[in-house]
């Protein structure tokens, strides 16, 4: 698992089950501890729910709003310098 979440979701996106199966195992530590915040016998109903949301997400999300690093960085540097 070297590739980055965004390059992750385009592949799922584009039906890679390896990615999907990739990004559900890098949120798996969130997961699970959401998971323990619930009673015993509701977790893992808890984590089934978390994984199909998760899911429904990622083939759900625009990529095409999100900005590449250029494009990243000049709007935190505008930002940083309108609040000076």
């Amino acid at each position: 698992m070297d590739k980055d979440l965004y390059e992750l979701v385009k592949l799922a996106q584009a039906g890679d089950g390896e990615a999907m199966q990739d990004i559900i195992t890098m949120l798996l530590p969130v997961i699970r501890a959401a998971r323990r915040s619930m009673k015993p016998d509701r977790q893992d109903d808890l984590e089934q729910n978390l994984i199909e949301l998760i899911i429904r997400k990622v083939y759900d999300y625009d990529l095409s709003g999100v900005p590449d690093y250029t494009a990243f960085s000049r709007n935190f540097i505008d930002k940083q310098e309108g609040n000076r």
